[in-house]
This record gives structure tokens, C-alpha cells and sequence, in this order.
């Protein structure tokens, strides 16, 4: 197959340290090429558009009708009347230089394969234009995102944004989302049929980084003073980064001796640093900052429990419970209403509920306290993820759906674009 994913609200795949978004990309891109596809990466960032055929090159596109002549002397106009007007966004010129982008790179690619942002709809429209089938990556409700940080639109321009991305998410045949909980939220939000959208979950290299000697839980069991404690992860307000440090100065004062260590970055970290300071945990906290997988796996394979404390948030499986997993940890991770479906609760971690300081104290406390119990959760984790959880195992489920779509394709002689047009 020849795929071009796309991400017209890119992240910086180029070089490490990778965030999580950036971590997903690429591990995805290499498992598809390992099996033999040509995967074609077409990804704005910062105003410019980037092209890599392999993840080692990147080359810059430029398509010269859209940044020279009449198209762009007609977008510096409606953005200086738009300015002085107040009138609301669109994202129109964005979206079609960047499908402009997509049909010039990518016109020989068998299907389109974008990771959806918010009024990011150049790749809709490339399918449409280009008749190529379009898969969806949903790796999250941006309006719920927006929302958490305090910037979602409103008024006419949230009903405008709505609209536009309504119409962008019915272009595609096919929509991968990588939780069950966020599989839930997208038919909800936009009307969608079930039956056209799979969950398929993120993955870990930490399997293949980190052996079963590598890790505690499966290493003869020693006596030991301290209990370490892990955040692996981002600093963002639903990532309840601030109930854990309360949960943990509780656990500290009813007898329990331990260390905690960060491991990420994000804007609530300056926040962090000043609430470590507040509770007088300066002694017991690490910021250890952003690192890669290679330079975090030994700290995780020498941990005791890790922790994945969202909150107000209605997707609890980040990429972080993965790594847990594959480390051998026990995961503390909040949870409701069977989620997260990757953790059974006692089993192969302990889902707390969410937002929820006591159950999250109590677990430390549960956890902290009894390391055979750690050892047995910590052990079952792992097998569990070496099962289900490794990047080839989400690549398995990809490339099925890939070819499923592409055999649907040949055999039916539907425009793709008819969901487009019932909805304008």
C-alpha cells in the first residue's frame, strides 16, 4: 500500500525528545514500513509543510499558487478585514494550501490517513478532490481539549467550527480512535455510525527496550526502605498532577516512606515545581524533565508504582499506562464506567476514581504498603502487555482496517464523497 499520513496541525516528528503525539507518529509510520507499505508523512509545522518518506528526510513543500499571486493577495485581504471586522475563523486558506499540498505529494497514494485537528480540513477536502479514500485518527475530542484549557470558541464561532469539522469528519470512510472512550465521545459529537469506527490502542516500545530481568517486580525480592513512585507524562491541568502531590504529602505524613518521580513536561510544570514547594516536598520529589523512551525505561524498570491520576477528562488510556505496563509497574490510573479497558482493576493495575484525592491517598497507601501485592499486579501487567500492547500489535490492527477499506473501495462504485455532500 501507499499511505500518506497526514497532520495539518502537526507536532515536531524531526527530532528528540518526542512528545507523545510525536512518539505515536513515528512508531506507527516505522511499523507499517517494517511490513512493507509506503508510508508518505505530509505534516505542517509552524506556517511551513513537510514531507518525509522514511522519517530519516524531511523535505520543506512549497506550492507557489497558494503563497504567490492572486490566492494570496485575496488571503492578506480577508485576514485585514477579518482582523478589523472581528469577524470568526474558518481555517479555510490553511486547509486548502494544505490539500493543495496533499494532491501535488500525495496524488499516487492508495488512501489518506490524518490525524484529525481542530478546523483541520485539508484533508477532506484532498480526498474529495482526489477521490482517495480518507481514514481518520482520532486521538481525542479537541472541543473537550479546548475546553480544559480554557479556550474553547464560543458563540457563532464554536456553532461555525462545529459545522466545518462536522462536515470534514463525514468525508471519511473509516475512523480509528484510540480508545474506547474516545470511540464513544466522537459517535456522540458528531452523529457518527458506529459500525465505521474501530478502537484501536496505542503502543510501547518499552516491551522490546526493557527484559523481564530488567525489572523489579520480576527480580528476586529484596528488602528496601524507600517505595519509588512515578509520573510519566505531560503537565496539563486534566492530568491531575496536583491531586497527586496532596495524595502523596497524605501518604508521607501516615507513616509511609517514598520518593516520587517526574518524568515530562507542560505548562502546569512551573506550577508543580511551586506546589512541591508549598507542601514542603523538596526532599521526597524529582524532576527528572522530558526525556526519551531509551533514558526513561531504566527509571520505570526500577520503580514500584506508577501513577495516571486524570482528571475531568473522559479518556483515561494515555500512552503512559502502556509504559507502566510494559515496566512491570502497577499502575494507580483514574477510571469509571469499565475504563480504562487496558487495566483490570486488581488484576494488572488500580483504577481510582477520578479527581478523587482519598481513593487516590488510599491507593498509595494499599500499594505502598504491600509489596507482594505490587510484585504479583506489576508481573500480570507485563505479560499482558507483551500480548496485546506492543506497536506491532497496533500496526496488525491497522494495516486490517487499511485493507478492508481499500477492498471495499474496488468493489463498490460509490462517490466518497457522498457524506460530504449531504452535509452542506
Amino acid at each position: 500500500m501507499k499511505i500518506g499520513y497526514l497532520m495539518q496541525l502537526g507536532t515536531d516528528i524531526r527530532f528528540p525528545p518526542f512528545n507523545g503525539p510525536a512518539n505515536h507518529t513515528r512508531h506507527v509510520v516505522a511499523e507499517l514500513q517494517r511490513r512493507g507499505h509506503s508510508v508518505h508523512v505530509l505534516f505542517n509545522l509552524e506556517r511551513e509543510t513537510w514531507l518525509s518518506d522514511g522519517l530519516d528526510r524531511f523535505e520543506q513543500v512549497t506550492i507557489k499558487w497558494t503563497e504567490y499571486g492572486p490566492f494570496r493577495v485575496i488571503e492578506k485581504l480577508t485576514r485585514r478585514i477579518q482582523a478589523l471586522l472581528g469577524l470568526p475563523y474558518a481555517g479555510w486558506f490553511e486547509s486548502v494550501r494544505f490539500a493543495a499540498a496533499c494532491i501535488q505529494m500525495l496524488k499516487e497514494c492508495d488512501l489518506l490517513y490524518e490525524r484529525t485537528s481542530w478546523l483541520g480540513y485539508g484533508g477532506s477536502l484532498a480526498s474529495r478532490w482526489l477521490g482517495t479514500p480518507l481514514i481518520l485518527e482520532d486521538n481525542g475530542d479537541h472541543l473537550v481539549d479546548l475546553e480544559a484549557k480554557g479556550i474553547a470558541p464560543k458563540g457563532f464561532q464554536r456553532w461555525l467550527a462545529l459545522q466545518l469539522m462536522k462536515i470534514s469528519v463525514m468525508q471519511a470512510t473509516q475512523v480509528i480512535s484510540s480508545g474506547d472512550g474516545w470511540r464513544t465521545q466522537f459517535i456522540h459529537r458528531w452523529r457518527f455510525e458506529p459500525n465505521k469506527i474501530t478502537a484501536v490502542e496505542n503502543g510501547t516500545t518499552l516491551v522490546e527496550i526493557l527484559a523481564r530481568q530488567d525489572l523489579r517486580s520480576f527480580r528476586q525480592p529484596v528488602k528496601q526502605d524507600l517505595v519509588r513512585l512515578v509520573y510519566l507524562g505531560g503537565f496539563y491541568a486534566w492530568h491531575g498532577v496536583h491531586i497527586l502531590l496532596k495524595s502523596f504529602q497524605r501518604s508521607l505524613e501516615h507513616g509511609l516512606k517514598a520518593e516520587l518521580l517526574f518524568i515530562g513536561a507542560g505548562e502546569e510544570m512551573r506550577s508543580a515545581h511551586a506546589q512541591v514547594d508549598a507542601l514542603d516536598l523538596n526532599e521526597h520529589v524529582v524532576f527528572k524533565g522530558q526525556l526519551l523512551p531509551e533514558e526513561y525505561a531504566p527509571l520505570l524498570a526500577s520503580a514500584d508504582i506508577g501513577l495516571a491520576p486524570y482528571c475531568n477528562w473522559p479518556e483515561f488510556s494515555g500512552l503512559k499506562i502502556f509504559d507502566y505496563k510494559a515496566s512491570g509497574l502497577p499502575a494507580i490510573v483514574s477510571g469509571q464506567e469499565g475504563m480504562p479497558r487496558i487495566i483490570k482493576h486488581g488484576e494488572t493495575g488500580w483504577i481510582v476514581p477520578p479527581c478523587d484525592e482519598d481513593a487516590l491517598f488510599k491507593a498509595i497507601m494499599t500499594l505502598g504498603f504491600e509489596a507482594p501485592q505490587r510484585r504479583r499486579i506489576g508481573q500480570a501487567a507485563r505479560l499482558d502487555a507483551e500480548k496485546s500492547h506492543g506497536w506491532s500489535h497496533t500496526a496488525d490492527r491497522l494495516e486490517a482496517i487499511f485493507m478492508n477499506v481499500l477492498r471495499f473501495k474496488e468493489s463498490n462504485d460509490q462517490p466518497l464523497g457522498k457524506h460530504y455532500d449531504a452535509c452542506l
